[in-house]
């Protein structure tokens, strides 16, 4: 076939696609390729027909072959990019980037408007496989062309914002020269809006600072964004909030830093940054209450600022608060773990790692010293760092693990001599096995030291109080080292309380001992032993209105099974006070946090007995002997009870247990006699006169063992009178009562007395009590013996010269000292005829 032949098919297949005959195209040329195999134009042609039939392989390899014969022709280029972009050929994923920077480099000195169509497919596909480089470099390169062209402002600004908005969404996955292809295309689109200030620069604004932020490494990018943004907009409050974390966030608050804060908290009250900002500052001025105050505030609103967890901490610590330390440090370790791995997110983790192990050795229990040496174990390097090495020591010895401790302490005193904190190491294990005058020397080596450390004064303060009485006299000594620490930290209540301890135990002012000790509570809430002391000081100096506020503020504030101290002191005083049913909620509270504590189920009875619950105070007296097996009282009180409750034989079985153990126990014994004086009463009314005067010959000997250890005690010779007239019913024949001779006036022995005898014994015993303490009870029970005793006379018929004085004897007491005494007739009862 000739040249010209060749000519005619290629026109005839053009005409034939033009007109849609494509399967004639098709024809026509595969004519002219069995003469010319490497026709590019024939090649092209095929790769329409077949791409219009739908058959995109065939189209594929067409205009790849005509692509190879003539790389630098557009037609075959083309085709390729148009059959890729309509079936999504399963090769245009990796084909089309590169048939795109072909049609690139072809359309760049030919037609600039197809090179930037194709340049922005190409962006798009780019974008697609999350290529952010090719992206970048990409679309810069557009943007660079249209400049070339003299494209208007507006338009460039849209392309700079365009790739803003490419690049924004994953800066965390890009690399260097993406970031900063990023942060240049947002400086040119805020360089290039035409409205400034406007919402929609100030959306732009936003944007190019929240890409800053995530990139620790853009410091002064970022402070220089915000800070142009603030000068343009100096009503919002984004740009400052963004600066002042920033510069919290980086350790970098300078001055400048903090008045941005001032102005943050000028605008909003309750900025979250701003708050963090004014806690910071404060304490670097060492003014630690307002710190916690403003850092706790503005972490409500910024919860998630390490650094302010942080700086809380530090402050927590100051005010030695260890517990609410360690919270704010693992709240910042959170944090911390939560962002990830970097250099600076290493360098927080290891300085919330090392507050919060100070922290919870400062709390000093076995559990909290475990969590200690985990902390100190995850901090890098710890193992080289002699702070950490002395925090390690402290708490291997805060555990009891006294061999470790002084292992670390022996390598770190051989490695650093010179260092305070060591030598303050060696005292304190020196100190624990009370070692004092070592822990003396060590303490001062330390303070030669480094003479401003508050806690180095403490612990020599202590050192002498623990050494003897002398050292603890001595105002050189603990007393000047106490007041020191006290100079030095303000906050460190510990020492207030020694101060307390210095002037109650040693200089007796109670006044000045009680400010010691209101102060170190205030301090320490949760100190006890300053709390109670207060409190104890107060009630002695007769101000219940200060002990009632301290004890009120801690209940109040008290979760159950707390407060044992506040509670069990509150509770006294109501009882105290007679509001019984105030003192029994108190003193349940205490039990509820110290249930095995027999003083306070003895309050309790107490609480009980004087609302007049007997059941109820009979089972805490009861829990309290079982709590306490020693406590004499507690049996006591079981047996009174028992007694009040008429269960005499139970009493009696309790009073006998106590005087196994004591026998000059007087309330016991007088119980013990007046429960044998009730059963013979009650034996008289179920005439059962033989177990009466059996019940009397023991109450009688009861009484007169009481009676020799407290003969001054005029109760207890009424009760003697009493048992002594009780059997004035029964026959003196059945009355022989078996008398100690003490009772008598005898040195020794025992008296058989018949009944005139044991009447005239209870008159004696009368008298003896209303010299002691005259009461009208006892003149009505004298009188009532003199008539007892004449009705016997009257009775066996003896003197009636006796009998007259005895009633006269009766009268005059009953008329002189019970008058009107008509109504005392009627209620003596007849004598009983047996």
């Amino acid at each position: 076939m000739s040249s010209k032949e060749v000519k005619t098919a290629l026109k005839s297949a053009r005409d034939a696609i033009r007109n849609k005959e494509y399967k004639e195209a098709l024809k026509h040329c595969k004519t002219v390729l069995k003469q010319e195999k490497n026709n590019y134009n024939a090649w092209v042609f095929i790769g329409v027909a077949a791409a219009e039939l739908e058959q995109p392989d065939q189209a594929q390899s067409a205009y790849k072959k005509a692509a190879e014969l003539e790389p630098d022709q557009l037609l075959a280029w083309q085709g390729l990019a148009n059959l890729y972009e309509k079936y999504n050929h399963i090769n245009a994923k990796d084909d089309l980037p590169g048939v795109y920077q072909k049609l690139l480099d072809l359309y760049e000195s030919v037609d600039k408007q197809k090179w930037c169509d194709v340049c922005k497919k190409l962006v798009d596909l780019y974008y697609q496989e999350k290529k952010h480089l090719e992206v970048a470099r990409t679309w810069h390169k557009l943007i660079k062309t249209r400049q070339e062209q003299g494209a208007e402002n507006e338009e460039l600004h849209q392309l700079w914002r365009k790739l803003t908005q490419f690049l924004a969404e994953s800066t965390e996955d890009q690399n260097n020269e993406t970031q900063q292809l990023l942060f240049t295309a947002f400086e040119n689109a805020l360089g290039l809006s035409d409205k400034i200030p406007s919402e929609d620069h100030q959306v732009l604004y936003r944007h190019f600072i929240q890409s800053l932020s995530k990139f620790p490494h853009e410091s002064a990018r970022l402070k220089k964004a915000c800070e142009g943004m603030i000068n343009i907009y100096p009503t919002v409050q984004y740009p400052l909030e963004v600066l002042c974390l920033h510069l919290i966030e980086s350790g970098n608050l300078t001055d400048e830093g903090q008045q941005y804060c001032c102005r943050l908290v000028e605008m909003d009250s309750k900025s979250g940054p701003g708050l963090i900002g004014l806690g910071i500052k404060a304490l670097q001025d060492k003014k630690y209450e307002d710190a916690v105050r403003n850092l706790t505030e503005g972490l409500k609103e910024s919860p998630v600022c390490t650094s302010g967890w942080y700086h809380l901490a530090e402050a927590q610590v100051k005010m030695h608060r260890p517990k609410e330390a360690v919270l704010s440090c693992s709240q910042a370790l959170k944090i911390v773990d939560n962002l990830g791995a970097s250099g600076n997110s290493l360098y927080q983790r290891n300085l919330c790692l090392h507050l919060k192990a100070e922290a919870l050795i400062k709390l000093s229990d076995y559990d909290s010293s475990e969590e200690a040496i985990r902390t100190l174990d995850q901090i890098s390097d710890a193992d080289n760092i002699p702070g950490l090495l002395v925090l390690k020591s402290l708490a291997y010895r805060n555990k009891g693990s006294f061999d470790e401790a002084a292992k670390i302490m022996e390598d770190l005193l051989s490695s650093y001599p010179d260092l305070a904190e060591v030598h303050a190491l060696e005292a304190l294990i020196h100190f624990t096995k009370k070692d004092y005058l070592q822990a003396e020397k060590c303490f001062q080596r330390a303070l030669e030291k480094d003479t401003e450390v508050a806690e180095y004064h403490y612990q020599l303060g202590l050192t002498y109080w623990f050494m003897g009485e002398e050292t603890r006299k001595d105002k050189t000594k603990a007393l000047t080292h106490f007041l020191k620490a006290a100079r030095l930290d303000t906050y460190m209540g510990k020492v207030f309380c020694y101060l307390g301890h210095y002037y109650r135990d040693v200089v007796g002012d109670k006044n000045r001992a009680r400010g010691c000790y209101r102060k170190a509570f205030e301090l320490d809430d949760t100190d006890a032993e300053s709390g109670a002391a207060a409190v104890d000081l107060s009630v002695e100096l007769e101000d219940m209105e200060m002990a009632l506020a301290i004890l009120t503020t801690v209940t109040q504030k008290a979760s159950a099974g707390t407060a044992k101290w506040a509670w069990l002191r509150r509770g006294l005083y109501y009882l105290k006070a007679g509001q019984h049913s105030q003192a029994v909620a108190d003193l349940q509270a205490a039990l509820r946090a110290d249930p095995k504590d027999f003083n306070c189920w003895e309050s309790l009875g107490e609480a009980y007995l004087s609302r007049g619950g007997y059941t109820t105070a009979l089972k805490s007296f009861t829990k309290a002997s079982e709590l306490n097996p020693e406590s004499i009282y507690s049996v006591f009180k079981v047996a009174a009870i028992q007694q009040i409750l008429g269960k005499y034989k139970e009493a009696v079985a309790q009073y006998q247990m106590i005087i196994k153990k004591k026998e000059d126990y007087v309330p016991a014994l007088k119980g013990l006699g007046e429960c044998h004086l009730m059963m013979a009463k009650a034996a008289l009314v179920d005439y059962l006169d033989g177990k009466a005067v059996d019940y009397i010959e023991k109450a009688l000997e009861y009484f007169t063992c009481a009676l020799q250890h407290r003969a001054d005690v005029s109760c207890l010779w009424k009760l003697a009178g009493d048992a002594c007239t009780c059997l004035y019913a029964v026959a003196p024949s059945k009355v022989n009562v078996h008398v100690l001779g003490v009772l008598l006036g005898q040195k020794e022995g025992k008296q058989v007395l018949k009944k005139n005898e044991l009447l005239h014994l209870g008159g004696r015993c009368y008298g003896r009590a209303l010299k002691l303490m005259s009461t009208s009870n006892t003149w009505c029970d004298l009188g009532i013996n003199y008539y007892r005793q004449a009705q016997h006379l009257a009775e066996t018929g003896s003197n009636m010269n006796d009998l007259k004085e005895l009633l006269e004897k009766s009268l005059h007491v009953w008329y002189w000292k019970l008058c009107p005494c008509s109504a005392l007739f009627h209620q003596i009862n007849p004598v009983r005829t047996n």
